[in-house]
């Protein structure tokens, strides 16, 4: 019934020798994009975003101001859950480094342990412009510095003959 999906002939059996060997198929690539030109898709419109409406902003207030009174636990780089705390408490550990994107965070209404970058509107609420300058400035006034003095003083207690160019200047 099927033969010509095989390479038979019609009629079921094998083709023989006096069967044209290079008939096409009916299923051949080339053949169906020789027979039917098939149209090229025209250029996509430009992304647009959609404007909310007034139901979807009320969720979105509802889901913000949930977990601005929510209660976080988190779980710290050795996994051990840390909490019950608040916003002010998670911005400030993220200032000093505890917390990132990728700490694991559980609230009240949440399943299981999730980033804190998949539950909605947490980030930007953690990260305020606060955050962010006190972050950046503790990075360049407290932790460069002082990575720098333990270089230096790493690079003096090393013994000079077995003393790598590659390390030093590797910073």
């Amino acid at each position: 019934m099927f033969g010509f999906l095989w390479g038979r002939g019609r009629k079921g059996g094998r083709r023989g020798a006096g069967e044209d060997e290079h008939k096409p198929s009916p299923f051949d690539r080339q053949t169906i994009l020789e027979t039917e030109k098939f149209p090229l898709p025209g250029p996509r419109p430009p992304f647009q975003t959609t404007a909310y409406d007034h139901d979807d902003r009320a969720v979105y207030d509802y889901v913000k101001q949930m977990t601005v009174e929510n209660v976080w636990y988190y779980r710290d780089r050795m996994s051990v859950p840390r909490g019950p705390c608040t916003l002010p408490i998670m911005r400030e550990a993220w200032v000093h480094g505890v917390i990132d994107q990728n700490t694991l965070v559980w609230g009240q209404g949440l399943a299981d342990w999730l980033p804190i970058r998949n539950v909605k509107t947490l980030v930007p609420q953690i990260r305020t412009v606060e955050v962010q300058a006190a972050t950046w400035i503790k990075r360049q006034f407290g932790l460069k510095p002082a990575l720098r003095r333990i270089r230096k003083d790493r690079a003096e207690a090393r013994p000079s003959d077995k003393a790598s160019v590659q390390v030093d200047n590797m910073f």
